[in-house]
């Protein structure tokens, strides 16, 4: 089992600091680089948003709690800013016309599951799990 856990102040420059580190976590998992890869362009993309549009682009606290068992990956991403469930957005119309936009499509893209906890009160609480094997019902 690897635990880690980050936790940021809502400043884009902490955001290559976590990529580098979820990169040797993954590998000491066992991920190999398309789905490390997956992982920290999500990770990064759900981040990204909670800075710009959660927090308006002000520092506001970010705690990523990541787990790996059994070869399946769980990330939780609680911020504290507004209520906002990325899941109620539509789907992007493809290809887009201006830039943007896309974050929440790549995440449920890349990621096995997406899941916001509708039952966290204290702000928002994402998460992505991605299993190194799938299995067989995702075929």
């Amino acid at each position: 089992m690897i635990e880690k856990k980050f936790v940021l102040e809502g400043s884009p420059q902490e955001l290559a600091g976590v990529r580098s580190e979820m990169r040797t976590l993954l590998k000491q998992a066992g991920f190999d680089e398309k789905a490390s890869g997956e992982v920290i362009l999500a990770l990064d993309e759900q981040l990204s948003n909670i800075i710009r549009h959660g927090y308006g682009g002000r520092a506001g606290r970010i705690e990523v709690s990541v787990d790996v068992s059994g070869g399946i990956l769980h990330i939780a991403i609680k911020d504290f800013g507004k209520k906002f469930n990325p899941l109620n957005q539509p789907m992007p119309k493809l290809p887009r016309e201006t830039p943007g936009g896309l974050g929440i499509f790549l995440t449920r893209e890349l990621m096995d599951e997406v899941l916001y906890d509708e039952s966290f009160t204290g702000g928002n609480l994402l998460r992505l799990t991605k299993y190194k094997k799938k299995p067989a019902s995702f075929s």
